[in-house]
């Protein structure tokens, strides 16, 4: 009989055991924690007042204001170039590149707008470098800020497991050597195993390996049905089968459990939350084109440059994905129901014995276990 109790993974590591958080740790955690709350809240007054600058002295420069849709498109390239700064400075590769490679074009468009006009590019073209360099400061800006929030939101989860003051241990191979192992067996060593120390309830990372985590990094914690290597496997219904099934292979199916049928729930219900982007994104979308029509002068062309392209762009492409992410849970909800897998084993092994080298949903083909291990999408964030 397979044990039945759920298995607990951290950024696709097993649970290894517990062990109790030193006090120095927890009050150095504790005074992080109460830095960061007051830095979260300077980076938001600040980007308060960069928007609420841009939008008063609108007003006093009527030229730019109007180039840049008003207060509004002042204050959002402002804090575009405060983004581009701070990619420039601490951004990672490739966004570092293309903020140098805008910030470095539209130097050159202004040094030759002013000493040399017979040497300035198209407008159009200065035009979408700038809401190209824009949007990237944003972003730059944006994901700061949604990240010092989340933490903010973590807070309590975090003083929670600082005060029950334990440290959940995960330990096993890295995702990437467990992979290139499976490829290639015979060429490579065992691979190399990793340590981390979990915060139990927030997931917050405290320790890598040996070494204390001194930035603000959070993995995801989830508890998985436990694999059932030797649970009764029959032969698949009739017309289930491939037409021209590989000889190699040995398929057959097994029921899956009542842990198995609820993970898929949280996994379908978990999809068909993320609702919350298609409708931000349309709103944004639907303030933008209010402004425009707002701005425009009676008899006047709807003004549809690249900069629109690109927010349309956007939003289909928000809405295609969640598409897809709709289509993915309905095939989930198809497989709960259906309550069975298929069993992969191959030549070498006996089906009647022997784990299956790969488990396979039915409707959706994504895979359920690999070598008795959970697949890496039941391990991830949705």
């Amino acid at each position: 009989m397979d044990d039945d109790r759920p298995c607990r993974y951290a950024a696709g590591l097993p649970h290894r055991g517990t062990r109790a958080l030193p006090e120095p740790e927890r009050r150095t955690l504790e005074q992080r924690l109460q830095r960061q709350a007051w830095r979260t809240g300077l980076v938001a007054g600040a980007v308060i007042a960069i928007m609420a600058a841009a939008i008063g002295l609108a007003d006093r420069l009527p030229r730019l204001a109007l180039l840049l849709h008003g207060g509004v498109g002042m204050g959002m390239v402002a804090l575009g170039a405060v983004g581009v700064i701070a990619c420039l400075l601490v951004g990672r590769q490739p966004w570092r590149s293309l903020a140098l490679l805008g910030a470095g074009y539209l130097s050159c468009a202004l040094a030759a707008e002013a000493w040399r006009p017979d040497l300035c590019p198209p407008r159009w073209l200065t035009a979408e470098v700038l809401v190209a360099t824009t949007v990237l400061g944003l972003c730059t800006v944006g994901l700061s800020l949604a990240r010092r929030v989340r933490l903010l939101r973590l807070a309590p989860r975090i003083r929670a497991d600082l005060a029950q003051g334990t440290l959940e241990c995960f330990e096993g191979p890295r995702v990437l050597d467990r992979a290139l192992a499976r490829l290639h067996p015979a060429d490579r060593g065992e691979p190399r195993s990793l340590r981390i120390e979990v915060l139990p309830r927030s997931g917050l990372v405290v320790r890598a390996g040996e070494q204390p985590v001194d930035r603000w990094a959070t993995v995801h914690v989830v508890d998985v049905a436990p694999a059932q290597p030797h649970a009764l496997r029959v032969e698949l219904p009739q017309g289930v089968a491939p037409a021209a099934p590989d000889p190699r292979l040995c398929l057959r199916r097994r029921s899956l459990t009542p842990h198995e049928r609820a993970e898929l729930a949280r996994h379908v219900a978990r999809l068909r939350r993320r609702w919350w982007p298609a409708v931000a994104l349309t709103a944004v979308v639907l303030g933008l084109v209010a402004w425009d029509l707002r701005t425009t002068s009676p008899g006047e062309r709807f003004p549809l440059d690249g900069a629109s392209l690109g927010w349309l762009a956007l939003l289909v492409v928000t809405y295609v994905g969640y598409g897809r992410r709709m289509l993915a849970a309905r095939r989930l909800e198809r497989d709960r129901k259906l309550r069975w897998v298929v069993t992969v084993h191959e030549d070498a092994a006996d089906p009647r014995r022997d784990p299956p080298t790969l488990e396979v949903l039915p409707i959706s083909q994504l895979a359920w276990t690999e070598r008795a291990s959970p697949a890496g999408w039941r391990l991830s964030r949705p």
